[in-house]
């Protein structure tokens, strides 16, 4: 269709459709029939029955008559929140009206009808602005309003708050914002580099009955930065909602997900996750850094003797290796540092995760969809079938998804995963829980690492601590005797706290054939455990003892997360 057809005024809307293969000539029938009865517009008809998108609609309706379109989801960092506010909330959802920004002296507003003269009369006379107006869809328009518009709204709030970040935004932010005309933006970038420069893993925007809550998790710890008014968080959600790509129509049902920016040319990943709950929903965002230096074995605080044995079984052709702790223990670090030392051209890797959480070349990586019947399971049967030389399982959950790993392991290939076990010597009895044979398991598994973090305690504020006037077992009381002994105390490097970043403490377990022969008899985690030490395996006591004799963490810390 030409331009000189498009802008002919006298063919109509249903036409232009039909024409285009949008709707049928009989849907167009039905429509006018039903405009008859009910006294609608065609457009209105066509869209209550689904025979076309609003969106569609819009669009054509914009080509016939000339209007300027808008599409207010993909501008949302230049609409103009000192323009949205010039009407209220309840009047815009009223009439389906959103202005978004000012220009050159005018008001652009977003409209159903760009034609409704009345309308564009009133809004004149409310905002004593012209106005400009655009065309949008219903959808586009009320989401905008209840992401932007609050009678209770106050700029001032928002700005103030900003102030109190103590935090300026930089320049290389990828996205192209006018910080000045958008307070909203600015807050909610400013309080993701915040936790970026404290060196915030998580952050998380809590909603309460009367107040809001923003929290950092900072070496594995949640900090209180501050507290927002009711009416900021829901401005907050929405704008991380719009910025991770969720419906921020849907606030029943849980949603994730995932944004990134550059900041100072490193590459930051954020992952959100809404959850709802009894006072609004609740935002998380995790920030995942991608620097490479954080993904090397040397960097996690593996002992060199452990760390020569470990590095020795990660180069072997196959088996299993085990990384084992609780959530947030540091195994996915492990397992990202193991594969990039082993990674080489000659090397196929695949890996399989939920979710998938750094992204690296050369090396295959699977995400994991419930929803589609894409399980652990499901995706390592597929790598069995591409010709893998090593495969990484971000967790085994049950059965079928340990038997394969063993199987492959057998097969000859390398398997690397972790399990939540709270050592070493146990992981071997959870595969006997979850059905694995033991023949199986010996003739799998190669090593397996129990780790936990422990956070460093600030080299600019630690002091020396009495050993003598603190009341400690008799086995920590031998590890730590004429020791120096360094306890925490807080400053303006360490926010406080007393401590300034991780450092990893690992119980590597190496399967000698007297521990295999063990696995066959299916002997208990204590007589393996036993047998283990005597191979020279450390306990993860001794482990953190070692870090607080050498001055790296607090005897508190290392009663916190060991015990």
């Amino acid at each position: 269709m030409t331009e000189e057809e498009l802008d002919n005024s006298k063919i109509k809307i249903g036409e232009l459709l039909v024409r285009n293969n949008l709707i049928t000539q009989s849907q167009l029938q039905e429509a006018l029939e039903m405009q008859k009865k009910t006294g609608k517009k065609i457009g209105e008809i066509l869209i209550e029955e689904n025979y076309v998108s609003e969106y569609e609609f819009k669009n054509f309706l914009s080509l016939q008559k000339g209007y300027r379109q808008i599409n207010l989801s993909k501008i949302s960092n230049e609409i103009e929140v000192s323009a949205s506010n010039l009407i209220s909330k309840d009047y815009a959802l009223k009439m389906k009206v959103f202005p978004f920004k000012f220009e050159n002296d005018m008001l652009a507003v977003a409209t159903l009808d760009p034609l409704d003269i009345y309308l564009n009369d009133e809004l004149r006379m409310l905002t004593g602005y012209e106005v400009e107006p655009y065309i949008s869809t219903s959808k586009d328009i009320e989401v905008a309003i209840r992401t932007y518009m609050s009678d209770e709204y106050s700029l001032k709030e928002v700005e103030e708050i900003t102030k109190d970040l103590d935090f300026s935004i930089e320049d290389d932010l990828n996205e192209d914002i006018d910080l000045q005309k958008n307070p909203l933006i600015r807050l909610a970038n400013q309080i993701i580099l915040k936790a970026i420069t404290m060196r915030a893993s998580d952050i998380h925007v809590e909603p309460q009955e009367k107040y809001c809550i923003i929290r950092f998790r900072i070496d594995g710890i949640l900090q209180v930065i501050r507290e927002v008014p009711k009416t900021v968080q829901r401005l907050l959600i929405s704008r991380y909602k719009i910025m991770s790509g969720m419906d921020i129509t849907e606030t029943r049902l849980p949603q994730d997900g995932r944004s990134s920016f550059n900041y100072h040319n490193r590459f930051i990943d954020l992952r959100f996750a809404s959850l709802p709950s009894v006072f609004g929903e609740n935002i998380s965002i995790r920030i995942l850094n991608r620097e490479e230096s954080i993904f090397d074995l040397q960097n996690l605080g593996m002992p060199q003797r452990e760390m020569d044995i470990y590095e020795k079984v990660i180069k072997q052709p196959y088996g299993s290796i085990i990384i084992t702790g609780p959530t947030g223990s540091g195994k996915t670090s492990t397992l990202y540092a193991s594969l990039t030392q082993i990674s080489s051209p000659e090397k196929k890797i695949y890996t399989v995760e939920d979710p998938v959480e750094y992204k690296f070349p050369q090396i295959m990586q699977v995400q994991v969809n419930q929803k589609i019947g894409m399980n652990f399971a499901a995706g390592l049967r597929a790598m069995m079938r591409s010709d893998p030389d090593i495969i990484m399982i971000g967790e085994i959950r049950d059965y079928e998804t340990a038997k394969i790993a063993v199987e492959a392991s057998i097969t000859g290939h390398l398997v690397l995963t972790t399990l939540h076990t709270n050592d070493a010597p146990s992981s071997v009895a959870r595969l006997f829980e979850m059905g694995i044979e033991p023949y199986m398991i010996a003739s799998a598994l190669r090593c397996v690492v129990a780790q936990r973090l422990l956070r460093r305690l600030c080299p600019a504020c630690k002091k020396e601590m009495d050993l003598s006037n603190i009341v400690i077992s008799d086995e920590v009381f031998s590890l730590l005797k004429d020791k120096k002994i360094y306890g925490k105390a807080g400053c303006n490097q360490c926010n406080n706290t007393g401590y300034l970043g991780r450092v990893g403490i690992f119980s590597v377990m190496l399967v000698t054939p007297t521990i295999r022969k063990m696995i066959l008899d299916k002997s208990g985690t204590d007589a393996i455990e036993n047998q283990a030490r005597q191979d020279g395996m450390k306990t993860l006591l001794e482990s953190a003892a070692e870090k607080v004799a050498d001055g790296i963490t607090s005897l508190e810390e290392m009663y916190r997360v060991v015990f």
